[in-house]
């Protein structure tokens, strides 16, 4: 099992019927064809080194690809360089907004997207009163290698330790495009940049039957572990809450709802 689903990773994502089902409605995350590209080189189609993925966005109610996202709702994408910088960027403009990535270093990359806060749901007999008010955060982790070797070359390090600064992130303990199947994946939940205890965690693989979901709930310093079984290729990692509304946003919603959402691979390694 563990062969076959390495070897139809790269075009499996954009088949529509590989969708695996999650269970929230109306969430935001990053999906890549490729989160560990390699560079490049040809003296004809390529005289500059450089790695290739395509950037896309899943939106409602499954993984990968469930609707598409609307301009209301968009908010707008960044890409994170090795060296900390950060490069605005322009998505497509129609369906799933996919584009079109060439990276010409080595190294660790962050696509950090949000949507618009907004509230929704209206109730009935309240006047500009909602259900609810939301905002959510979305990130993939993108390993750009020197060659076409895995595993990852070079020191044991995790890049993706750095929080990027949306105001829900899941930060990662370990580097998640260097694990392997069984391995666990321990994370961080930040609110405003401070631990958040209470958020569920829910884990699942492209390649999971029936949707199935690892679960746990964050303690009170934000951690929680999870446990990526049997699969290699795409996952998704949900951190989400909601809770009543206080303060100035009572006065508009009955709750407040934070989704932050991180998907990653799980590199296939050949002789496994």
């Amino acid at each position: 099992m563990k062969k076959k689903a390495g070897k139809i990773i790269t075009g499996a994502i954009l088949g529509l019927g590989l969708l695996v089902s999650q269970v929230s409605a109306h969430d935001l995350w990053v999906n890549m064809t490729e989160y560990t590209p390699a560079l490049w080189q040809h003296a004809k189609y390529a005289p500059t080194a450089r790695a290739k993925t395509v950037v896309y966005f899943g939106w409602g109610h499954s993984y990968p690809m469930a609707d598409f996202i609307s301009d209301r709702v968009w908010g707008g994408l960044e890409r994170i360089e090795p060296d900390g910088s950060r490069i605005p960027m322009e998505v497509g403009t129609e369906g799933f907004r996919a584009l079109r990535v060439d990276m010409h270093t080595p190294g660790a990359r962050v696509f950090a997207a949000h949507t618009k806060p907004a509230y929704y749901g209206p109730v009935e007999g309240k006047k500009d009163f909602h259900q609810i008010y939301y905002e959510k955060y979305a990130k993939a982790l993108v390993s750009v290698l020197p060659q076409r070797t895995l595993p990852l070359d070079g020191p044991d390090s995790n890049p993706f330790a750095t929080p990027i600064g949306h105001k829900v992130e899941i930060v990662p303990m370990v580097n998640p495009n260097r694990l392997q199947p069984g391995d666990s994946l321990e994370v961080r939940v930040l609110v405003d940049g401070k631990p958040a205890a209470d958020y569920e965690l829910a884990a699942s693989s492209l390649f999971a039957a029936n949707a199935k979901e690892v679960k746990t709930r964050t303690d009170k310093s934000g951690m929680g572990s999870l446990v990526l079984e049997e699969f290699y290729g795409p996952w998704i990692v949900k951190a989400s809450r909601s809770f009543p509304a206080t303060g100035e946003k009572a006065l508009k919603c009955e709750s407040i709802s934070y989704t932050a959402t991180m998907t990653f691979a799980l590199p296939y390694i050949r002789g496994n």
